[in-house]
């Protein structure tokens, strides 16, 4: 999160990602900074646990899991460690819920966390399974005592046709991302009588950090601090990265907060993104295939879409397309790791990590004077090996033999 603040004074917290454990059972923490109408802050950790990620067994009433939670705040140098440790038992009635893809555990608690920089760490254990995993980050809390005005972490979720707003703490939108908006307070120190009305500038920006929608809403906060949603207006989101930003400009002041969220799912490409799109769909696809998709015309190109990924779906009968959600997963890894005379998708590595999938091993063999940098992946099931080479020396490695592909 990023706030400016009145008379050039500021004040700056981390838009921290959600917390990932890379390690079974799988978790997303969120953690963002609450306010109160005083302006005083505290950390809000929310975990969100799959059910498929659990343990469960066969009850007397059903199918019961049982997880241990760990939250803890330490403070960079000496000083007091915040945090709690607790557990949290749940029955279900049957197999079927208990394994149901789109259910979680969700745990929510609320720190009073003084000023200072932090080492966060969330842990998970599942007690039937006697597993555990572990997610960590380093968060700033500001001090806001200094100023008088100051937006909260916002929050993001969906907004239902009533205007209900219902959290989404993973950030994580598919198809729902057309409903898309956030939770906002700002706390107001200033003297004067409430309510007050506010104009609130909101903007979402793509991975490029090119504006996608972007609008003005005005509100009325009948009190300091409390909450108000702001919708985004974007009525088609694609798949990638995002950031939903919300501004407030009074003369010279401006204050701002932005959060990061990630749109996994959605409709069809349009336009550019189609056209975009077909070259690293190439690498997994006939040219056949490209070719129709190419030949296409504008109107007809979405159910081209539709099609192509219906015959890839392995399970048809659920709303979720896991072939496509792998296919943008290897997408956006390789434009995040893979260096390349443009798109990382179009390196070497990142074609070899569409088509096949992160390797099974990777050997590094470091350079000398003699011979560059060598990196060699390998596949198991069937064995592929490929040989890349930094030749440069900046990290633009180029293939140089493969077996298998």
């Amino acid at each position: 999160m990023t706030v400016g603040l009145v008379a050039a004074s500021t004040v700056r917290a981390l838009d921290l990602p959600p917390l990932r454990s890379d390690s079974p059972p799988y978790f997303t923490a969120d953690v963002a900074i609450a306010l109160d109408r005083d302006g005083h802050p505290a950390l809000g950790v929310t975990v969100t646990i799959p059910y498929t990620e659990m343990q469960w067994i066969r009850r007397p009433n059903g199918f019961g899991a049982a997880i241990q939670i760990t939250v803890v705040f330490e403070p960079r140098g000496a000083g007091r460690i915040y945090g709690d440790v607790w557990q949290r038992r749940i029955v279900v009635a049957g197999f079927e819920e208990a394994h149901s893809p789109g259910s979680s555990l969700v745990e929510k608690r609320t720190f009073d966390v003084p000023p200072g920089r932090y080492q966060v760490r969330v842990g998970i254990r599942d007690l039937d399974a006697d597993q555990s995993s572990m997610a960590r980050d380093a968060i700033v809390v500001p001090d806001y005592s200094r100023v008088p005005v100051g937006f909260a972490d916002l929050e993001l979720g969906v907004v239902d046709s009533t205007g209900n707003f219902e959290s989404v703490p993973t950030r994580r939108f598919g198809l729902n991302a057309s409903h898309l908006a956030s939770r906002v307070a700002l706390f107001d120190r200033r003297p004067g009588p409430w309510p007050r009305a506010y104009a609130f500038q909101y903007r979402i920006r793509d991975e490029r950090g090119e504006e996608v929608a972007s609008g003005v809403q005005r509100v009325e906060v009948p009190q300091s601090a409390e909450p108000v949603i702001v919708r985004s207006g974007a009525s088609e989101l694609f798949v990638g990265n995002y950031v939903f930003e919300v501004v407030l400009n009074e003369g010279k002041s401006r204050w701002r907060v932005e959060r990061s969220f990630e749109v996994e799912e959605s409709g069809p490409p349009r336009g550019k993104e189609f056209e975009r799109i077909l070259e690293p769909l190439s690498y997994i696809a006939p040219s056949s295939e490209i070719e129709y998709l190419r030949s296409l015309p504008s109107d007809q190109q979405a159910s081209g879409w539709q099609e192509f990924w219906r015959r890839r779906d392995p399970t048809p009968d659920t709303p979720r397309n896991e072939a496509m959600l792998e296919f943008f997963r290897r997408l956006r890894y390789t434009e995040q790791h893979f260096q390349g005379f443009g798109p990382g998708w179009r390196s070497d590595m990142g074609r070899i990590y569409i088509k096949f999938g992160p390797p099974d091993q990777i050997e590094t063999r470091p350079g000398n004077s003699q011979m560059p940098n060598i990196e060699i992946w390998f596949y198991n099931q069937p064995y592929r090996r490929f040989v890349f080479v930094d030749r440069e020396g900046f990290g633009r490695y180029t293939l140089q033999s493969s077996s298998g592909e």
